[in-house]
């Protein structure tokens, strides 16, 4: 009896250990699984590689870009172009061309698209909102009314998502507005008797434009403002009579097309284009727009403008607006898709 319940013994003994050798070689079957499936989902979330932003054209200063995606910094004229291929989403930017940074159009009117660069001839343009504009089979794009759409351009597997604004131009009492902004150019004129002053608004914007030029030691004082339509019209035929009538329309406005007549207008110290190398000018051009103030008159505009450069001419066009043209680098006619040019 004894040796048999010493063999009974033994046999438990020889099955515990089994047991416990088993649970030791699961125990680590499992950990070897559960290793491996870890590493498994660190290979895919690992993130997608994106390339570097091309580099930026025109401005210093570049504004934001807005995808669905992403955000990304980028001069004008720029656009976001996504490309998703298989797994790895690749991210660049090319040059879209004049006024595609963002479009400005009129109500009523149309411009030619053409593919953004980096784009082929096969890219096909959709608008985020046909009741505000639409493209046409001929590539134009076309106003309808006053808002805010997107066009979206495709090619090879890239997308570019052009903002657009569609604005409106109104008459009232002679005066011509696009969207609110009162308009005095070449095209569009103000009547004689129009006779506001220089306007409070553009007055106190200008008080604190100079007091914070102070503060950095620079004396930016106003030169000339307001004009009268009378008084335009003396300083344009002594113009033309001390030189030609081709030279006064390059460098002075006709009666009732002076931008000074509108009270909006400053001229800053001397009238001399030496202005802008001076700490003055230069502060006046990177620092004018955060007071709602735009240098009318661009070095490289002169053909859209109408005018010879005036590095010393600001215009009041509120620090909305202001900010976005000079992001832009834009001039005025531009921004309210208008063009400057006298009908002889």
């Amino acid at each position: 009896m004894a040796n048999r319940r010493n063999r009974r013994r033994s046999g438990n003994g020889i099955y515990i250990l089994s047991l416990i050798v088993i649970a030791g070689v699961l125990v680590f079957a499992v950990s070897l699984i559960v290793r491996k499936q870890g590493e498994s989902t660190l290979e895919v979330s690992a993130p997608p590689q994106t390339t570097e932003p091309v580099q930026s054209l025109i401005m210093q200063t570049q504004p934001t870009v807005q995808t669905e995606e992403t955000q990304t910094t980028a001069s004008i004229p720029v656009e976001t172009v996504q490309s998703t291929q298989a797994s790895e989403t690749t991210q660049t930017q090319v040059s879209a061309g004049t006024a595609y940074g963002h479009i400005y159009l009129r109500v009523n009117h149309e411009k030619q698209l053409t593919p953004p660069e980096g784009f082929g001839a096969d890219t096909t343009y959709r608008i985020s909102d046909d009741n505000t504009a639409y493209v046409d089979e001929n590539n134009m794009l076309i106003g309808l009314e006053k808002g805010e759409c997107v066009l979206i351009a495709e090619s090879g597997g890239k997308t570019a998502e052009i903002p657009v604004t569609v604005r409106e131009l109104t008459v009232e009492n002679g005066c011509t507005y696009v969207d609110g902004i009162l308009v005095a150019n070449k095209s569009y004129s103000l009547p004689r008797e129009y006779d506001p002053g220089l306007l409070p608004v553009t007055k106190e914007a200008f008080e604190k434009l100079s007091a914070d030029a102070a503060k950095e030691g620079l004396n930016i004082v106003i030169g000339s403002d307001y004009r009268t339509y009378d008084f335009q019209e003396e300083c344009y035929i002594s113009m033309v009579n001390g030189y030609s009538k081709e030279y006064a329309d390059q460098y002075s406005a006709r009666p009732g097309h002076s931008e000074h007549q509108t009270g909006y207008t400053i001229d800053c110290n001397s009238i001399d284009n030496s202005f802008a190398d001076t700490p003055e000018g230069k502060w006046l051009k990177e620092h004018c727009w955060e007071y709602g103030f735009i240098i009318r008159y661009l070095e490289d505009k002169e053909d859209i403008t109408g005018y010879a450069y005036e590095s010393w001419h600001i215009r009041y066009v509120g620090v909305e607006h202001a900010k976005e043209i000079w992001e832009q680098g834009i001039c005025l006619e531009e921004y309210l898709d208008i063009d400057s040019a006298y009908q002889e």
